[in-house]
C-alpha cells in the first residue's frame, strides 16, 4: 500500500487545474507588463527624431518609428524567455504550496473514514509541518480514548444487565470496530 501511494504521488502532487491557473496568471501578468513597457517607451520617443544611416542615405525618422521593431522583437524575447521562467518557477512553487495541502487532505480524509492508524508525513522543509504534528497529536489522542474506551466496553460483563443495555452495548462495540486503531 505505501509503494501504491509513492506512486500516486509521483503522478498528481497537485491539482493540475490549480497549477494551470497559477502558471496562466504569472505568463499573463509577465505579458501585460511587457505591453505596457513597450507602449510607455514608444509613447515617450514619439516626440523625438533619429538620424539613421539606410541603404547608404543619411534618413531622418520618428525615434518612436525606428525602435518599434526592436521594442516588439525585444518584448517577444522577453516573453519567451520571461514564460519559461515563469513555467519554471511557478511549477516549483506550486509543488511547495499544493502537495503538502494534497497530501495532507488525502491524509485528513483517510482520518474522516475511520482509519486512526495513518500518519501524515510532509517533507521536512514544507510550512505544515507544525500543523502536522499538532494533527498526527490529535489523531493519537482519539486512538488512545477509543482504544481506552473500548477496553473498558470489553471488561463490561453482559450478565449483570438487562437486554436493553446489553444491546447498546454490543452497538456501541460495533461502533467502535468501525475505527482501524
Amino acid at each position: 500500500m505505501n509503494n501504491h501511494m509513492h506512486e500516486k504521488r509521483k503522478i498528481r502532487i497537485v491539482r493540475m487545474k490549480f497549477q494551470r491557473n497559477f502558471i496562466l496568471k504569472f505568463c499573463a501578468i509577465m505579458i501585460l507588463s511587457s505591453l505596457i513597457i513597450t507602449a510607455i517607451v514608444y509613447g515617450l520617443s514619439a516626440s523625438s527624431v533619429t538620424t539613421v544611416f539606410e541603404n547608404s542615405r543619411l534618413t531622418i525618422k520618428s525615434t518612436a518609428d525606428f525602435i518599434l521593431p526592436l521594442l516588439i522583437l525585444s518584448s517577444l524575447v522577453a516573453i519567451v524567455v520571461g514564460g519559461i521562467i515563469t513555467i519554471s518557477v511557478t511549477l516549483f512553487i506550486s509543488h511547495r504550496i499544493a502537495g503538502p495541502l494534497y497530501r495532507l487532505e488525502h491524509d485528513i480524509t483517510e482520518v474522516g473514514k475511520g482509519n486512526l492508524s495513518i500518519r501524515i508525513y510532509v517533507r521536512k522543509k514544507d510550512e505544515l509541518n507544525d500543523l502536522v504534528g499538532f494533527l498526527n497529536q490529535m489523531i493519537d489522542s482519539i486512538r488512545k480514548i477509543i482504544v481506552d474506551v473500548n477496553t473498558e466496553l470489553t471488561g463490561i460483563s453482559v450478565a449483570n444487565i438487562s437486554g436493553n443495555a446489553q444491546q447498546k452495548l454490543e452497538n456501541a462495540k460495533n461502533l467502535l470496530k468501525k475505527f482501524r486503531c
